[in-house]
This record gives structure tokens, sequence and C-alpha cells, in this order.
């Protein structure tokens, strides 16, 4: 398979370092993402009126914040929150309460970021099996690599027949990869454990001192 930019991330983020590739790819694509937010173009009426729909979670309102830009921001938030009051309709009684207050839950559940990015990341899927099955020293990666977070190991596995003729390999590498990931965190964990007993209180610590840090990440990704 050829280099090009729908690929780009994947050989740069599937290397030998212990974190979760997939996790890398999503936060670099998160990152392009939320920036475009704050750019002219959100003022664009197609634009506009898909954020008011959807609005921001905390997450990416947070990360929108926190960059150099809250003219945008504050724009932004200003026509959701038109949006929001006009979706307030007077409640007279506890059935119209409700239906308000399913109106304000179901809101809260969408933002615009997230809904481009499980696109987005739903194509990097798709790719990372179709670069395996065309690209035999990205196979290697793989296999030498330090395996998934357990939420990307699932997505994974679950785009894995578009590996064509090489999907039962593909899934075998990747679960591999995987227990390989399982059982250091599960030896590191172990020993963490056993230090803590006063009868080794004097022994060193190995992979053991970041069993919990990389525990957090093999559960719930970067």
């Amino acid at each position: 398979m050829n280099y090009h930019i729908g690929t780009m991330l994947i050989y740069e983020h599937f290397d030998e370092k212990d974190d979760c590739p997939v996790c890398r790819i999503k936060k670099a694509v998160d990152q392009r993402l939320t920036e475009s937010y704050l750019g002219e173009g959100v003022m664009e009426d197609s634009t506009r009126k898909e954020v008011n729909k959807l609005g921001f979670c905390a997450w990416h309102f947070d990360n929108l914040f926190a960059m150099r830009s809250k003219l945008g921001l504050a724009l932004q938030s200003s026509t959701i929150l038109k949006t929001i009051e006009k979706s307030i309709f007077p409640a007279k009684d506890a059935k119209s309460a409700k239906k308000l207050a399913e109106t304000l839950e179901k809101r809260e559940k969408t933002c615009v970021v997230c809904k481009y990015l499980d696109e987005h990341m739903e194509r990097y899927y798709k790719t990372v099996a179709e670069v395996y099955s065309n690209d035999e020293k990205f196979r290697e990666r793989i296999t030498d690599g330090q395996g998934f977070c357990l939420t990307h190991f699932s997505a994974l596995l679950k785009y894995s027949s578009f590996a064509g003729k090489r999907a039962k390999e593909y899934v075998s590498d990747i679960i591999s990869a995987e227990n390989k990931r399982l059982s250091s965190l599960s030896e590191d964990l172990a020993e963490f454990c056993d230090r803590h007993d006063y009868r080794n209180s004097d022994k060193p610590l190995n992979g053991g001192k970041d069993a919990l840090k990389n525990t957090r990440k093999t559960f719930y990704g970067l």
C-alpha cells in the first residue's frame, strides 16, 4: 500500500512505544478536529447549524477553552445558548416536564467534534487492516509492537474483515500482540503487589513501578 495522507498517521504511530498506537492516532486527529472549530469556517451557515444542533461535550469544550482563540468559542457558545433557550418550552405538568427533560438529556449526549472524530476513527480502523493486508513490513510492526488499549483492540477486531484474504492472520497477530501486553501487565501488577509485602520491602521494583499507570492506559486508553 502506498504511503499517503490516509496512512501517514498509521505509519507514524505504529512503532515500538508502550502506548497504544491507535490512541496516539486518535489524539492527533482529535487535536486537528478541535482546532478546526476555532477557524473562520465555523461561522459558515452549514457548520454553525450543526454546532448549534449538536453542541460540544465537556471534554471538547475544555479543549477549545484551553486554546488561544477564545472569541470563536464565545461566538459559538452564544448561538448554542440561544438554541437551548428556544428549546425550553413551558412545562405545564409532569408529562410535559418529562418531555422537556428528555430533550435536554438528548442534547447532553451529542458533540459535533465527537461525531466527526468517531467517523474518522472508523476509517482508521479499516485502513489499519488494509495496510496490514498489503504491507508485509507493517505486519511486523504489529507483531513486534506493544499491543493496544482494550477499546482499540476491540475496534481493530470489529473491522478485521477489511484485511481481506489476510483477515485470519491479522486477527491472530493482533490477539497475539494484545496477549503479550496483558501478560506483561499482569506480571508487573503481581510484582507491584508483592513489593508491598513487608518481606519484600527491600526488593527493587522493575516494571512494577509503572504497573497502575499502564493498567489505566490499557483499560481506558490515553
